[in-house]
Formats: C-alpha cells, structure tokens, sequence
C-alpha cells in the first residue's frame, strides 16, 4: 500500500478554494435521505406522551381506550416497559441521562419528562392517540427558577476543576485604582436546527439496525448496545445525512422508545420528536448567572480577576456550563480566582450546545473589560493587549500557539479602529444605530 502525503502548496491551495461538497448536488435537490423519511415495509409510527406537571409521580396511564382505537399497536410506558442498564460511564466519561433512559419508573422530574410512547399504523393514529392519552398525577411542590445566590448552588467540576485560585484576590483589589464588580446573565439557548430529531429502529436477523439523525454513530451505538444488554457487534446505527445538530444529537429518548417498541412488535419503528418535544428532550444551554470583579492598576494592568458562574442542570442529571473556563486562559492579573457552579432544578436536562462555556462566559468577561476601559479612560484594544499573558494565567504552561495580540493588530488596522468615534450612540444609517467594539 502506497501512502502519498500532500505537501505544504497542496495544503495551501484547499484555503479559499471553492470545492463541491459530495453530498452537496444531493441535499440542493432533495435527494438526500433524512432519519424521518427513509421508507420501510411495515413501518409503524411512534408518538411520545410527555409530562404536563413539574414535578411528581405518575399515579395512572389510561390505556385501554387508546388500545381500543382504530390503528393503535401498544402502548409503552413504566408499567410494561423493558428494564434498561443504566449503572455504567459511557464514551463521553459521564453515566447516562435519565431522561433517555424511558419509562423505568413512576417519578416526574420536570415538565416535559416521557411517560408513554403511542404506536400505530400512521404518525396521524399515533399523534391522535397519545394527544388523547390520560394520565394521572400526584403533583409535588417544585423550584425552576434559576437565581444568582440560590441556596442549592453547588461546585461542580464537569470536564474541568471547579474552581481555581491564584494570589491573595481580595488584597489586590483593595490595592486597585479602578474596580469592575458586575453581575451578568444570559438566557436560555434552544439548539432549533432544521432537521428534528428522528431514528428509526428494527431487527434484522438478530441485529439491530437504528437509523437516526445523530452527531456520533459509534457513540449512540456503544450506549444502546449497554442500555439494552447487547454485544455491540449485534447494533448497527446508520445516519446517511444530519441536518443540523450544534451538540444535540447525542443518545436522546426517541431512539431508546424506538428501539422498545421496535423489541416488543417485531416490526420498524419511527419515533420523530416535534419541535415543541426538542426543547425538554433535545437538551440545551443552560441559562446564566455570572459574577465579574476586575480590578487595574492606573495603566490597566489587571491586579485582580474573579469570575464567578451558576448554571442549572435537571434534579436527575448534573451538566456544568463552564463558564468561568474562559477567565483561565484569556487575561493574566495577579490574583485569580474562579468558579462553575450549578443548582438542580426541577427543569430538563441542558446539554452541549456549540462552544459550551466559551460563549457565555466569553460574554460576560469581555463586557467587564469594556466596563474598565471606560472606567479607566483607556482604548479598549489597548487594555487587552496590556494583559495579554504570556503563560496560562492560572495553569502557568506555555500556549501551543496564541495569536490573539495580531488579531487585534489586523483587525485594527482593516477596520479603522483609531479613526473610529467611540461615543455610544452618535452614528446612524437610516434608523439603525451603528457602533464599532471588540471582543476576543
């Protein structure tokens, strides 16, 4: 076998180099294949039922009149359905989330949360059967409002250290001629990419085949194989084309139903979640609560920098938003100190969503540096490059690479920065207010 590695003018011809993607002529003409549109013979349709109280247990699932409509296969919920493993640490190095795991007890966790899966002939049987589906509860008393300061706020280390410290914090900013101490919060973020989420699941000789719409085949194949009890040789998942999934499109509750429902008739079985089901089943980015303190020498030399964040994660599963991830690595200042913090709230369970952390934490910080350059008088620019670190500024190792400081220089310089007004508020088109600002 002959190995040929392109050389560094192969390389630099693939940047800026239009190519044609190789599924591209497929997806413009409505070719391509999605998880909810491949066709089987025998395919029935599965609607999932899910909770409309915040927090309790479920006390009766009214089965029988749905089983008596025309068209209507079974119905699954935590009565009948099989037993799933759940005690085990999957690819990504965390157990699964209960909220996959379907119908394997009577508890309610948040509004939303599964509690039965409807099969029929045709996704209309299926979605008139379930939207007619009763379902009893025992409501508890339940808390999903996240606050900054709630007293269940606890550290958590996710897939970074809690917390860090470096130097006496508070002596430093006592110490500093201009202080920034603000709190920030930004909102709940929804992945909503086009396609939804859709698997279908059905037995071949023996072998499992999932067809789904997900951003890991080996991933979702490892954590069904061990859910339900199978060598992994025996499940193969298939995903021919993805439309969108920013960090979603992991191991989700419609595959797991699927695969139940498929077990039990013996037949494929397509579960499709709406819009309205993604938004307490898909996951998503966690909101924010988030403290900033910076406090600068009178050359804005950064003496003092503390970023504090709280996330929420579900009452069945713990996610950290790490948020204060970004202060670790992007300014040095003699005193450090950081914190990812989360509460359980009865709400469903956040989960990856692209640049997880980064974005909101970035947010936060970088606005506090516009707080002190306006404070201290100085060019916003000027005061990032002040504190650009040579080292981690808490880890105190070298950076592979780091070319923030000539990012700033070129986009200075293509942007017209020094001949910019940075008065808020003083430039319009029409009836558009314009403004020139900076953030790494």
């Amino acid at each position: 076998m002959t190995t040929t590695t392109p050389g560094p003018s192969a390389l630099r011809g693939a940047v800026g180099t239009a190519h044609t993607r190789i599924e591209g002529r497929d997806k413009v003409t409505g070719a391509a294949r999605y998880a909810g549109e491949i066709p089987y013979p025998e395919l029935a349709h599965g609607w999932l039922v899910l909770s409309t109280v915040a927090r309790g247990r479920i006390l009766d699932v009214e089965t029988g009149p749905i089983l008596a409509m025309p068209g209507v296969l079974t119905v699954l919920h935590h009565g009948n359905a099989p037993r799933l493993h759940t005690d085990y640490i999957g690819m990504l190095g965390v157990p699964p989330d209960p909220t996959s795991a379907v119908f394997q007890d009577d508890r309610v966790p948040f509004a939303g949360w599964p509690v039965a899966l409807v099969v029929a002939e045709t996704p209309e049987v299926a979605r008139e059967a379930a939207e007619a589906l009763v379902v009893t509860y025992e409501r508890e008393p339940h808390d999903t409002e996240l606050v900054a300061g709630h007293p269940g706020a606890y550290a958590a280390d996710g897939h970074m250290p809690a917390e860090t410290e470096k130097g006496d914090l508070e002596a430093r900013l006592a110490d500093s001629a201009f202080v920034v101490d603000e709190e920030y919060t930004t909102p709940e973020e929804q992945h909503s990419m086009m396609e939804p989420h859709a698997a279908t699941a059905r037995w071949d000789g023996g072998r499992l085949e999932v067809v789904d719409s997900n951003q890991g085949a080996g991933w979702v194949q490892s954590e069904l194989a061990t859910m339900f009890s199978l060598d992994a040789s025996a499940v193969r998942v298939r995903s021919e084309h993805i439309g969108g999934g920013f960090g979603s499109k992991g191991l989700r509750a419609h595959q797991v139903s699927a695969v139940m429902a498929a077990t039990a008739l013996q037949r494929p079985v397509r579960v499709v979640l709406t819009r309205r089901q993604t938004f307490s089943l898909g996951g998503y980015r966690s909101p924010t609560a988030q403290r900033v303190r910076l406090g600068a020498a009178p050359d804005g030399r950064l003496l003092a920098l503390e970023h504090r964040s709280l996330n929420q994660t579900s009452t069945v599963y713990e996610f950290v938003e790490p948020s204060a991830g970004v202060a670790r690595v992007m300014y040095d200042a003699e005193a450090h100190r950081t914190a990812n913090h989360v509460v359980r709230l009865d709400v469903p369970s956040p989960t990856w969503m692209r640049a997880p952390g980064e974005a909101p934490g970035s947010f936060a910080v970088e606005v506090a540096l516009d707080e002190l350059a306006a404070r201290a008088g100085l060019d916003p620019i000027d005061l990032r490059l002040r504190n650009e670190p040579e080292v981690g500024p808490v880890s105190g190792l070298p950076f592979s690479s780091r070319n923030l400081a000539a990012c700033f220089h070129e986009g200075a310089r293509r942007f017209g920065w020094a001949d910019r007004d940075p008065r808020p508020g003083v430039r319009r088109d029409g009836r558009w207010l314009l403004g020139t600002g900076t953030a790494a």
